[in-house]
């Protein structure tokens, strides 16, 4: 029911400067209908010009530490799809009317300026707010994802909505600093390279998306939303009937929650690594800048830890994930190229993890094992294996860090095999010219040639062991489906990451996409002896800011979780008992295929460019 024009109920006192009957005044002015003010387009026909509009209040945040505002909607609507029925309206602290005070399901007319802030229409300058009754507020509108070709959220811009379907957690890079995490329809969104050729698959990530905010603009929010016990928001979990109010700030359309969304942990931690089977497991980890060289300004290269304590929590954290893995060998990627000093605090540290002297680490080779800052290494169960030989390295100019070799015989039946770790260039530092990213990431072609090589030296580890068995393993710095792990297939190794099935194929996260990046490799007779391969999720799942550099200290937790921002593998092996050197056949040289072509329609443009987030 309406209230008189010039009512002013005692329960709404509105300031102390008695300003009630100048809230009342504009009622004489012409209401302008909310679809007229928002208008078919991305901005607003009316912007710049002065308007009184009307509705039913649906969305309030009008604490300073939310947005400064309310959002309205006209319960009845012009009739045109095109349209938005709501609109924001932006008070000001400073203003008169910050002390007008409105409730959901309140019915508001308000006079003020139409602006453009940062893509979002509002009403700003306001200049007269009034409660004129209390109806029922509209009903969300429902929505859902994937959008239809073409189509964007724009005609919802400010209202109410739900999307009565499932939405997986994407992506929580904002979680810690805005309070935002990225929903997406039909599962986790994945790197189309790791899902099919390059030009055979359509990101439709931007149709499938949408972001979940938390009312508010304030920075690092406290407590975090949406945290579990905890104290983590994994990828994976899902939420239905998420319904708030859709704006757009930061680039992107965001649910503003109006109902306090329940999260359904459909992806918890696993306590425990994939089972692989075999009577040997060989693992591999990046350890995410394991360096004893502290980063400070007398080593301002360094990259690792900063401070002491810093270090403690980062070896604590990896010693945590290699003693859940419990594997027989594992190839470890960026540890300090500083000789055995990383790889031995390493192993020290997991051996008084163990209470005895359990693992042993491979010396480098005799030419080191990298012309870089980091470099790959080798750490090893003392009553599982013995080394045969020295370790080797594939010293080809084209590899940054050099893949390293080295030969074992299992104690349990002396069978022989050979283990290369790998740390291909990686996709980051994109040079202005030359090997530029053309959709596989920066420095594919250096990629492609480095597994070129590597080929090249497995077929010479086979001929120097006598032993056909060899085990690739490591971070490619590549996805599954491109250029350089074609090749490594298509020259006769046998790519084991595809025994999973494509929704679990993957090891890393980047921009709420997923893929592996860290793979293993067998020849053909290796791989009759594999029993299993498993992607250990404790990484990759995990919120960024569970690190050991970004927790509080009196939050840490000495566990796996977020040891490193790559998931750790495990192959399960059962090998034959070589009774006698085994026939080596070549492997067949690899003939690189040009992927399928396919015209890939890009994904439309984000409604509109915004600078900074309110």
């Amino acid at each position: 029911m309406k209230l008189p024009l010039f009512s002013c109920p005692l329960s709404r006192v509105f300031s102390l400067l008695g300003l009630c009957a100048a809230f009342s005044l504009p009622a004489f002015a012409q209401t302008t209908p909310i679809a007229a003010v928002q208008g078919t387009t991305d901005e607003s026909p009316l912007k710049g010009q002065n308007v009184t509009v009307e509705g039913i209040v649906t969305g309030d945040f009008q604490l300073p530490s939310q947005f400064s505002g309310f959002y309205l909607q006209d319960p009845l609507g012009d009739g045109n799809d095109a349209t938005s029925e709501g609109v924001f309206v932006y008070v000001n602290e400073s203003s008169r009317m910050a002390g007008v005070d409105v409730k959901v399901g309140e019915r508001v007319r308000v006079s003020g300026r139409v602006e453009e802030y940062y893509g979002q229409t509002q009403i700003g300058r306001t200049s007269s707010i009034e409660i004129v009754g209390t109806e029922v507020a509209p009903p969300p509108t429902p929505l859902t994802l994937p959008l239809p070709a073409g189509a964007t959220l724009e005609q919802f811009e400010s209202m109410l909505v739900t999307f009565p379907q499932p939405l997986t957690v994407a992506g929580q890079n904002e979680l810690a600093r805005f309070g935002a995490i990225t929903l997406s329809a039909g599962g986790r969104l994945f790197v189309t390279t790791n899902q099919a050729p390059l030009g055979q698959m359509v990101d439709d990530g931007a149709s499938r998306t949408i972001i979940l905010d938390d009312g508010s603009g304030a920075r690092s929010p406290k407590p975090m939303p949406y945290a579990d016990a905890n104290g983590t928001r994994r990828t994976g979990s899902t939420v239905r009937n998420l319904t708030g109010i859709l704006g757009f700030t930061s680039e992107k359309f965001r649910i503003q929650p109006t109902i306090a969304p329940v999260f359904e942990e459909t992806n918890p931690r696993p306590a425990a690594p994939p089972e692989v089977g075999g009577t040997l497991k060989v693992g591999a980890a990046n350890v995410l800048n394991y360096w004893t060289t502290l980063q400070n300004k007398a080593n301002p290269k360094a990259r690792g830890a900063k401070t002491p304590n810093e270090f403690i929590r980062q070896s604590a954290k990896i010693v945590a994930q290699l003693q859940g893995m419990d594997a027989d060998i594992v190839g470890l990627m960026e540890l300090e190229n500083n000789g055995a000093t990383a790889i031995s605090d390493l192993v020290s540290k997991l051996n008084a993890a163990y209470g005895a002297k359990t693992y042993d680490f491979i010396a480098d080779p005799s030419v080191g094992a990298s012309r870089d800052p980091i470099k790959v290494g080798l750490i090893y169960k003392i009553a599982a294996v013995t080394p045969r030989g020295a370790a080797v390295a594939a010293t080809d100019g084209i590899f940054d860090r050099f893949p390293v070799a080295q030969t074992f015989v299992s104690k349990s039946n002396g069978a022989v095999f050979t283990v290369v770790v790998n740390h291909f260039k990686s996709k980051s530092s994109a040079p202005a010219t030359g090997d530029v990213d053309k959709g596989e990431g920066a420095w594919n072609q250096k990629r492609t040639k480095q597994a070129a090589q590597l080929l090249k030296f497995v077929r010479t580890l086979q001929k120097s062991t006598g032993d056909p068995d060899i085990l690739v393993i490591g971070d490619l710095n590549a996805y599954v489906e491109e250029s350089p792990l074609r090749l490594l297939r298509d020259g006769g190794l046998k790519h084991l990451n595809l025994r999973l099935p494509p929704e679990e194929r993957y090891s890393f996260s980047f921009d709420a996409r997923f893929g592996s990046l860290d793979h293993a490799l067998a020849t053909p007779e290796l791989d009759k002896q594999v029993t299993g391969l498993g992607e250990w999720h404790i990484n990759s799942d995990e919120p960024y800011f569970l690190s050991y550099d970004k927790l509080r200290v009196a939050d840490f937790v000495a566990n796996p979780f977020r040891a490193s921002d790559h998931d750790p593998l495990l192959v399960g092996l059962n090998l034959s008992a070589d009774k006698a050197k085994k026939a080596v056949a070549p492997m067949k040289k690899a003939v690189p295929k040009a992927p399928a072509k396919k015209k890939v329609v890009p994904a439309k443009a984000v409604k509109k460019s915004v600078k900074r987030r309110r």
